[in-house]
């Protein structure tokens, strides 16, 4: 059951998502491979949608070319949220609370923002 009325913090998330991981695969490699396969998984399904005419690409949006558009967003968030599992086990394996990788990422964006950088993307 989802109860979409309580907000979930990610540290919370971290903790319940993991406790369905199998020890074995509490490792770097198996988080990095699953979040790659997650994410063409997402992609995947996308692409299989447009050669099948259900959706399109239009402005860079989605757009839906059935009636069905809210199960198909529904299909695709489950994806996003597989990928999401992966995340959360990739900080977890490096021993970062996953609160913390979400507060990083605002602190740069912000960062970026003030600096009116957020345009750009500088390579490390």
């Amino acid at each position: 059951d989802t109860n979409m009325t309580n907000e979930l913090k990610l540290n919370e998330y971290q903790d319940k998502a993991m406790s369905t991981c199998l020890e074995s695969c509490a490792n770097i490699v198996y988080m990095l491979n699953g979040l790659t396969a997650e994410v063409g998984e997402v992609n995947d399904l996308i692409a299989k949608w447009v050669r099948k005419g259900i959706a399109r690409i239009d402005n860079n949006m989605l757009v839906f070319n059935t009636s069905d558009a809210a199960v198909r967003v529904e299909e695709l968030i489950k994806e996003i949220g597989d990928c999401t599992w992966f995340l959360s086990g990739l900080s977890k394996v490096l021993g970062v609370p996953f609160n913390d990788v979400g507060q990083i990422n605002l602190d740069k964006l912000a960062a970026r923002k003030s600096e009116g950088t957020i345009i750009t993307h500088k390579d490390h």
